[in-house]
């Protein structure tokens, strides 16, 4: 009985891990993790920094709204863009902070959403 019930779960992981929305999200999430890597390091923000998760939260809770906003005019589908836009949150949310951060470019229609969206 254990084992019927294991295999069918095992079945029903793999069936979701092939799932094309499952999978363009991983990718998603993977282009936003890269992304952030790079640019906090660029922004010489320590990994162990006490702040950063409170600014990962901030910054999730901005591009939530963002990235729902982008999507349902059409941007954003690709992970590079998602990832841009996270970045474009992360960098305001550590503006707020007081931490020097690069500039984030986003193409015009990203661009002006951020400029619209982000107070």
């Amino acid at each position: 009985m254990r084992e019927e019930r294991r295999q069918r779960l095992r079945a029903q992981d793999e069936a979701f891990a092939r799932d094309p929305q499952v999978q363009a999200l991983r990718r998603v999430f993977a282009a936003l993790e890269r992304a952030q890597g790079e640019y906090l390091a660029r922004a010489g923000v320590d990994p162990l920094e006490p702040g950063l998760r409170r600014w990962r939260a901030r910054t999730r809770g901005l591009f939530t709204r963002l990235w729902g906003q982008a999507l349902g005019r059409g941007l954003a589908r690709e992970p590079e863009e998602a990832a841009g836009l996270y970045l474009a949150c992360l960098h305001r949310v550590l503006e707020r902070e007081g931490v020097e951060a690069p500039e984030v470019e986003l193409p015009g229609e990203l661009a002006r959403l951020v400029r619209e969206v982000l107070p």
